[in-house]
């Protein structure tokens, strides 16, 4: 509690400097987010961060249900120097920290997702130069266009957007320190990791288009050859009246060790209508998966980001909370045990459709329906089936800056989480959640 006092305290005492320095200005945003989550006939995993699922039960088996809470508050502070500096702070008190999880009580620092209070989760520097905006710092990665592939990392970064474009043309350069080997004197023949990407963008009130080109190499130690990753990444959003469309790929390429070339893809397209309060739309997903890990190519894209945790159509298929196609944290395969990755190796195609429908200004109800398989099989003896899934939700604004939403998700399971044994039989799951958010 000492450090969440000393926290306030120190924000308090740079607002109070702020507010006699006339050049300098401070403003502070952010939000609350309270989680309920209730988990039927799907057993928590004893590995990944926040969940997991045991879909199958063998002879003798019955599977557990589970229920937690988990919340997050974050704080954005801003701190405008000048006209031509601002400081951009995100600090979290809490990052999806589970209720009755947290390490030590309310004094852990800086520890795992399950319980570390008080981070600093991002920060940079604005600098508005005479050639254009640049960013230096601790900033946002993931986000991307659309939801789909982005997901909440960050990455110590340079960034520029040049002014030589003329609107509605944009173009940003990053320069981003993936990990720092040569610093790390314990292990002196290690090789630095390092992105280097370009976006040319074009924007206007009914367009929101962009493309951009990014190489990351993961380099072990010297002389090693280079895990060298590239991706082209262009995505389309627009609106027309009353319709709207999103588009999304992804081509991953490049090499991926002295003998495998990477060779993946990944498609996202929406399209759909408002019609006075009723919304409907219709999605296909795409992301390609990898049949035989022994060959030369590395055709699966979703790795261990997936969908993106930002990318959420379907409670259980594509939620944080399941993480089964957004991080596949841990799937069990029939009674083999952990089934690490078979989601993420399996990849995907998927097909759903959507409503919302505005009761008033304050409530809003949702509905969905989608079906997902496997691209590619990983094994002969899987089933490429993950199943249909039914979505209901309402969202209720109790206050300009304070809703709440109730979700619930059915899974009816496919033979993809069948093992190779006879007896074993998948459960069809369903998952309750309640969410509380209050923004600032």
């Amino acid at each position: 509690m000492k450090k969440v006092l000393s926290t306030v305290a120190a924000l308090g005492l740079v607002a109070g400097l702020a507010t006699t320095a006339s050049a300098v200005e401070f403003k502070v945003s952010g939000s609350y987010v309270v989680d309920g989550i209730y988990l039927d006939s799907g057993a928590g995993s004893t590995t990944g961060t926040l969940g997991g699922f045991d879909l199958t039960e063998g002879t003798g088996e019955d599977n557990s249900s589970n229920s937690w809470f988990m919340h997050t508050f974050q704080i954005n502070p801003t701190l405008k120097i000048n006209d031509k500096i601002t400081m951009n702070t995100e600090i979290r008190l809490a990052d999806n920290t589970v209720w009755g999880s947290q390490l030590k009580g309310d004094t852990a620092q800086n520890g795992s997702n399950m319980g570390g209070d008080i981070y600093v989760h991002r920060f940079a520097m604005d600098y508005m130069s005479p050639i254009g905006k640049i960013r230096i710092g601790r900033a946002p990665a993931g986000p991307w266009g659309h939801d789909f592939l982005s997901s909440d990392i960050r990455q110590d970064r340079i960034m520029w957007w040049p002014t030589f474009l003329p609107k509605p043309f944009g173009a940003l350069f990053l320069y981003a320190k993936l990990t720092d080997n040569e610093y790390n004197k314990a292990i002196p023949t290690a090789e630095d990791s390092d992105r280097y990407e370009a976006r040319l963008m074009y924007k206007t009130d009914s367009v929101d288009a962009a493309i951009r080109y990014y190489t990351h190499n993961a380099s072990t130690s010297a002389g090693a050859f280079d895990d060298a990753a590239q991706h082209i990444n262009p995505y389309a959003i627009v609106k027309f009246d009353n319709y709207f469309g999103a588009f999304e790929s992804q081509h991953k390429f490049g090499s991926a060790s002295s003998t495998k070339d990477y060779d993946g893809m990944a498609a996202m397209l929406t399209l759909g209508g408002k019609f006075d309060a009723l919304t409907v739309s219709g999605m296909y997903f795409y992301a390609s998966g990898d049949n035989n890990a022994a060959d030369n190519d590395v055709e699966n894209v979703l790795g261990t980001g997936g969908t993106g945790t930002a990318f959420s159509p379907l409670y259980i298929l594509t939620g944080q909370t399941a993480g089964l196609l957004n991080n596949d944290f841990w799937v069990k395969q029939g009674t083999t045990g952990s089934y690490t990755g078979a989601m993420s190796q399996a990849g995907v195609q998927a097909y759903l459709v959507s409503a919302d429908y505005a009761v008033s200004d304050r409530l809003t109800l949702h509905g969905a329906v989608g079906y997902a398989k496997a691209d590619e099989k990983p094994t002969t003896t899987l089933d490429d089936e993950y199943g249909w899934e039914y979505n209901l939700g309402a969202a209720y604004k109790l206050l300009d800056n304070l809703t709440y939403e109730a979700h619930f998700g059915y899974l009816d399971t496919g033979d993809f989480f069948n093992g190779a044994s006879t007896t074993d039989v998948t459960n069809n799951v369903y998952m309750l959640t309640h969410h509380l958010t209050m923004t600032f």
